[in-house]
């Protein structure tokens, strides 16, 4: 079966209903995966799904890479139906020169020189709720106000708005802070989401946010091992 083309023929009338009884058999959120992936699935932009429905492109990305390695589980938040575990989700400890994040039963280290791998990590740990403001404040040394406002400019302009303007930072063998960002961005949230990936999961995701870059699956990997996700087990897959 090829993708169909659909007319340009829409009845709101009809479409409330029976977005309506819907959301009332599969709930508000379920639906609105639903819809999301399958406006994805027959070749509408990722950009423009996320601006109809209040989405940073990034989640999007999320959200299908997540059913596609799910399939229909990957439509239910898990987070909002299981119960509270009894150990915090997220801790995090200080090395001599290095944060430690314990993730569940994972272990992601960050130097501490690298302030654009801490603000990704916090933030998007945050942005997911595994975090609280205060906690992902502790992790960059910032006060629970100005972390909040380095989410909102995360919310506001992706990755890109937590890249110290000011100051510059430095590419790191052949990659830009944008592309950095998003391949810590990438990684935590497949964590997040107890999505298995390997490099060449995260290498695709990234040629695919940035075409002109060309980045190589060995670039990649030597970001992965000096960020510690080798040490991620039971979500890694071999390559």
């Amino acid at each position: 079966m090829h993708c169909p083309q659909l007319p340009a023929e829409q009845s709101l009338v009809l479409g409330e209903r029976r977005y309506a009884r819907a959301a009332q058999a599969l709930g508000q959120d379920v639906l609105l995966r639903l819809i999301i992936f399958v406006l994805y699935v027959l070749g509408f932009p990722r950009e423009l799904i996320a601006k109809l429905f209040g989405y940073q492109v990034p989640g999007v990305k999320t959200l299908v890479d997540r059913v596609l390695s799910n399939g229909l589980e990957g439509f239910v938040d898990h987070r909002k139906i299981k119960m509270i575990p009894e150990e915090k989700p997220v801790t995090i400890t200080q090395g001599e020169s290095y944060k430690q994040i314990h993730l569940l039963d994972k272990v992601i280290v960050i130097p501490d020189h690298d302030r654009l791998a801490k603000k990704v990590l916090s933030v998007t740990l945050t942005e997911a709720g595994l975090l609280s403001n205060a906690e992902g404040a502790q992790i960059l040394g910032y006060t629970p106000q100005a972390f909040g406002r380095l989410r909102e400019r995360y919310r506001q302009k992706g990755s890109a708005g937590l890249i110290d303007q000011r100051q510059g930072q430095k590419s790191d063998y052949k990659v830009t802070p944008e592309v950095k960002a998003e391949l810590i961005y990438q990684v935590c949230t497949r964590i997040a989401e107890g999505i298995p990936f390997s490099s060449e999961d995260i290498w695709a995701a990234l040629n695919e946010r940035f075409p002109e870059k060309k980045i190589s699956p060995r670039t990649v990997r030597y970001h992965l091992n000096r960020l510690g996700f080798p040490q991620v087990k039971g979500l890694v897959k071999k390559n």
